[in-house]
């Protein structure tokens, strides 16, 4: 492809990317606005900070995957990749941020066996994770008793420890290389780094329900109490968007579920506005993110 072409090219996923990311802040702003709540600012301040800390720790688990497949690179570069993609997450199919920081890596020099790796690393760490929240949001609907409570935490736990077999990591780290056609991996993994990275991720899906509970928190007063609830019913529904790929950022489906688990505790107009309040939130962040990635981008 000649340089005119990918120039054009380009420009026209940048405009692509942008339509579907004004759509979406489109769709959701309006509804928000005019929803009858007393919005208290500082509560949407501390989601966005919240959020934002999130994609922070979400960079770091990348990078550091990326390092324990054998390729170390500055964390900044890092930085530079994964929130350039990360706005592609707007175009329809979900799994373009996926391709882009993909796409940038290799231009970067990173080999493509090494970054497939470590994204099937990142979304099996996510889904181990968001699987807990999601279990831990049903056992609070529930309301079991604290000695089921002690028994499902044990088996979940002793769940994780096995999916954090290193052979076990790598062997589906490389079947997934060998369905890309791609050679295998001698990946070095211990315990401690899966359950470190695993860990990491745990506290990123905490900030992530964090930044959540702040925004039900600017819409209407919630006791403290009602807090695990919330943090745990927001990445379950986001667990359950995630998975379903053929929904943008899992549009619709992480509505329902989450309206479903936050039944009885938040009024339906409630639970709606606050999701939608959440996605803008979500949004202007990941606008921000993109920025920096593109100024990190033309410094280097």
């Amino acid at each position: 492809m000649s340089k005119r072409a990918r120039s054009i090219l380009q420009g026209l996923i940048v405009l692509a990317i942008l339509f579907f990311w004004g759509m979406a802040i489109a769709q959701n702003w309006q509804e928000f606005i005019t929803s009858p709540w007393a919005f208290s600012w500082p509560y949407f301040v501390l989601a966005l900070v919240a959020a934002s800390l999130e994609i922070v720790v979400a960079l770091t688990i990348w990078w550091r995957a990326l390092a324990l497949t054998g390729v170390r690179i500055p964390w900044f570069l890092g930085m530079e990749l994964f929130f350039q993609a990360q706005i592609a997450r707007y175009l329809p199919g979900g799994v373009w941020d996926l391709v882009g920081r993909f796409v940038l890596g290799g231009q970067a020099g990173v080999g493509k066996r090494a970054m497939a790796a470590s994204m099937g690393l990142e979304m099996g760490l996510q889904v181990l994770s968001g699987s807990l929240f999601l279990l831990a949001a049903l056992m609070l609907r529930a309301q079991f008793a604290v000695q089921t409570y002690l028994l499902l935490g044990v088996v979940v736990f002793l769940g994780a420890l096995v999916f954090l077999s290193p052979p076990l990591f790598s062997f589906f780290v490389n079947r997934g290389l060998k369905l890309l056609k791609k050679p295998p991996l001698e990946l070095t993994l211990t315990y401690q780094d899966l359950f470190g990275l695993f860990l990491l991720r745990v506290a990123g899906h905490g900030l992530m329900g964090l930044g959540f509970y702040f925004t039900v928190q600017g819409l209407t007063s919630v006791i403290l109490a009602d807090g695990p609830l919330l943090i745990t019913a927001f990445v379950g529904a986001w667990l359950i968007g995630y998975l379903a790929i053929v929904f943008p950022m899992g549009v619709g489906v992480r509505e329902g579920v989450l309206v479903l688990l936050t039944t009885g505790l938040l009024p339906f107009s409630v639970a709606t506005a606050a999701v939608v309040g959440y996605r803008v939130i979500i949004a202007l962040r990941d606008l921000l993110a993109a920025g920096i990635g593109v100024i990190l981008a033309r410094r280097s």
